[in-house]
């Protein structure tokens, strides 16, 4: 495989022009959606909502969970269950975790704004930002575009298949990788179908995606994402590990259920994650963060129903790094699911911002099925009373 270029194409005095324009506008916005929600006081969690979780938390596979919901600005938040399987500690609403591929949301912001300020497009090619490096065993970067990346719709194999899960994360946590070694694990299998004509979820997609923000901007997506969302919202519990290990004080345990045994994962090397899930935050910093974006105040309109504007796949409609999932009340709610080792998360609303929900828990098993399951069980019971259109 050969390696990107670390050229970075010069900008048009014109195009930057826009893009300053365009920043200072989403900055103003973001401001006074951050004033609203900080004059709001708390509330108490609906009774409901705290039976389910209370519940779920006392289920034998769960530890613990956390949950924070805001509506029209007001915030709520609670917690249950335990923070270790060891001892009597709690969990407490503030803790922080690892949100996995919740981060995937983030990233595609990121690719939006560039494409709104005309640094690229979300329909060139791979090709043309990463020359040489989706080549050979039957793909073509050129016949791949970003957004084909963003909605997985590419073809490219998912690097994070089960045995590289079990026998290099689970074995060795600590083991560092750059992201140029998990593109080349993805593309070692074969395409799992030409690009454009099919779904499959891949986070080699997302990989692929950090390092074109990088070769766009000459910055990681790491730096890109502290620039344009972390600082602007004020999101100060919200951090991007890389390679460290630690979680930031206070925070749980983190377990992955393995054959019946709880492993504890706590602490892991999340380079292996990269831009496809890597981020550390809590449940007010995603609610923070799925407000602002859902209610159009980092994207503009029609950059929104671009990311909005889904795909279908097995489970519902996936747009460009969110999903839609419909609740048996009737609501769509976009957001993300994340599952990374000890951790497992949820986190969205309804579009317009003004109802938002963030989950986690402290477990994950191999499939993420039931920790996904219950959660979603605490976002049918939240936006249970909530009228539709």
């Amino acid at each position: 495989m050969v390696a990107a270029s670390a050229l970075l194409l010069p900008v048009q005095g014109n195009v930057q022009a826009q893009s300053d324009k365009i920043a200072s506008q989403q900055t103003q916005g973001i401001q006074t959606s951050l004033q609203q929600q900080s004059t709001r006081a708390a509330i108490e969690v609906n009774s409901s909502v705290k039976q389910v979780i209370d519940r779920l938390a006392n289920h034998k596979n769960i530890p613990g969970i956390i949950a924070a919901g805001m509506k029209n600005g007001e915030r709520w938040a609670y917690a249950s269950g335990e923070a270790s399987i060891y001892d009597t500690r709690q969990v407490k609403a503030d803790f922080h975790f690892r949100i996995g591929s919740v981060t995937k949301t983030f990233v595609a912001t990121v690719i939006l704004q560039l494409a709104e300020e005309g640094k690229l497009h979300l329909d060139d090619s791979v090709e043309k930002w990463l020359p040489g490096v989706v080549q050979g065993n039957g793909y073509d970067g050129s016949k791949i575009t970003i957004r084909q990346l963003l909605n997985h719709t590419s073809g490219i194999a998912n690097y994070t298949s089960v045995s590289f899960i079990r026998d290099s994360i689970v074995k060795n946590p600590y083991h560092g990788y750059t992201p140029e070694e998990l593109v080349r694990k993805g593309l070692a299998e074969a395409p799992l179908f030409a690009p454009g004509t099919n779904w499959s979820y891949s986070n080699t997609n997302y990989i692929l995606a950090g390092l074109i923000i990088k070769q766009v901007t000459g910055e990681t997506y790491a730096e890109q994402i502290k620039k344009r969302i972390i600082e602007p919202l004020q999101l100060n519990e919200t951090s991007i590990p890389l390679s460290s290990s630690y979680i930031p004080d206070q925070h749980a345990r983190g377990y992955f259920k393995e054959n019946g045994k709880f492993i504890d994962m706590t602490e892991l090397n999340p380079s292996w994650g990269d831009a496809a899930g890597d981020m550390i935050s809590t449940t007010a910093d995603l609610n923070t963060f799925f407000s602002t974006l859902l209610g159009g105040k980092l994207l503009k309109a029609e950059s929104l129903q671009q990311m909005l504007t889904g795909v279908d796949t097995p489970v519902g409609k996936y747009g460009l790094g969110i999903y839609e999932t419909k609740l048996a009340s009737g609501n769509s709610i976009w957001g993300h699911s994340g599952g990374i080792h000890g951790f497992a998360t949820i986190a969205g609303g309804l579009v317009g911002g003004d109802h938002v929900l963030a989950m986690s828990t402290n477990i994950l098993d191999n499939d993420m099925n039931e920790e996904q399951a219950n959660l979603l069980e605490i976002f049918e019971e939240e936006f249970r009373s909530v009228s539709f259109k």
